[in-house]
């Protein structure tokens, strides 16, 4: 669900006239809907969709007025949701986006929250002992807490809150954020642009990035790192967790509680990392995989599935430690074995 401290919707919109808008089959279902959202925050006059296997569970009590699914899957929503029939959920939900949102569709804010004349828009409302360095800008509705500080050509998007005793760096970039007490976010950082999200087909379709990021107490951002805000939901930085320079955080990531993630690494969209895993220097995990708690990826790895708990995991494709270890220690004697044989 789109916060409306960020995003302003275009909508309302009719069922009948959103279906004729997106190009799919007319419905005359007195239904309006004003907005979009995912299946397990969706109301009932919101818009959601269905193109993933995985969220059987989730459609099947979704509080949606409305989903997009294919013919085969329509069977499964629960009584009162409408199913929109189409040929791929995913375009046609992102076509629904940004007909409901069409400034961030364009990655622009709303312009309610665009540029004044000042730097520093009259709306904002500072804490005490709040320091401001020079050419700070700061737009609508921002809130800064107590004793925080921001650098020199620092940009903080409108409707950004901040807790107590934040530190923003020079030439930092928040925006579409929510930030604990005593936050860090280095020179150079951006958190909250988009996320890479598109439809794929003959022309790529933009899809409007209509979540949040939250920055939990006391965790620190390196310089330089990109933290995308989610595309539905939000992508979450736990209490405490500290990420290197030019980290990468995709959309919908949620990370634990004191993780450490060190430099150049990598986490794609919707993964899931537990509390206190670290990561070594320029490891990556790819999309839409669970790392239990406490787990240890080694600097360069490429972590291509999901690992329970309190593993130590290494190697492209990563697997745990110790196999890799057995398996070169294998190698090592086989190769060893066969130069014997050869002299």
């Amino acid at each position: 669900m789109a916060d409306a401290r960020f995003f302003s919707s275009a909508g309302p919109y009719s069922v009948h006239d959103l279906t004729e808008k997106i190009g799919l089959k007319k419905h005359d279902s007195d239904l309006v809907l004003s907005g979009v959202a995912s299946l397990d925050e969706a109301g009932p006059n919101e818009l959601s969709f269905f193109s993933n296997n995985k969220l059987k569970d989730a459609l099947l009590v979704t509080r949606a007025g409305a989903v997009l699914v294919t013919k085969p899957h329509a069977h499964l929503l629960p009584g009162g949701c409408l199913a929109l029939l189409c040929d791929d959920p995913y375009r046609s939900m992102a076509e629904a986006a940004q007909l409901f949102f069409p400034e961030v569709a364009n990655s622009r804010p709303r312009k309610a929250a665009q540029a004044g004349s000042g730097n520093i828009h009259p709306d904002v409302v500072l804490g005490k002992n709040v320091i401001l360095e020079p050419n700070v800008v700061i737009r609508a509705g921002v809130e800064v807490g107590d004793g925080s500080y921001i650098g020199s050509n620092a940009y903080i998007g409108h409707g950004v809150v901040m807790g107590r005793d934040c530190t923003i760096g020079a030439n930092a970039t928040v925006s579409y954020a929510l930030l604990g007490d005593r936050v860090i976010v280095h020179s150079g950082a951006n958190i909250g642009c988009d996320g890479f999200g598109f439809a794929p087909g003959a022309a790529h379709v933009k899809i409007p990035q209509l979540g949040r990021v939250i920055l939990q107490d006391n965790v620190e951002i390196g310089g330089n790192a990109v933290i995308d805000r989610g595309g539905l939901g939000d992508t979450c930085i736990g209490e405490g967790s500290k990420i290197d320079n030019l980290v990468h955080i995709a959309h919908n990531v949620q990370l634990g509680r004191h993780c450490f993630i060190t430099a150049t690494c990598a986490v794609a969209g919707s993964s899931t990392l537990g509390d206190y895993v670290q990561m070594g220097g320029g490891a990556k995990v790819t999309g839409h995989v669970e790392i239990g708690d406490r787990c240890v990826i080694s600097a360069n790895s490429t972590v291509l599935r999901s690992f329970p708990a309190d593993c130590n995991i290494a190697g492209t494709p990563a697997r745990l430690r110790e196999e890799m270890y057995r398996d070169q220690a294998f190698m090592s004697r086989q190769r060893k074995k066969a130069q014997t044989e050869q002299t």
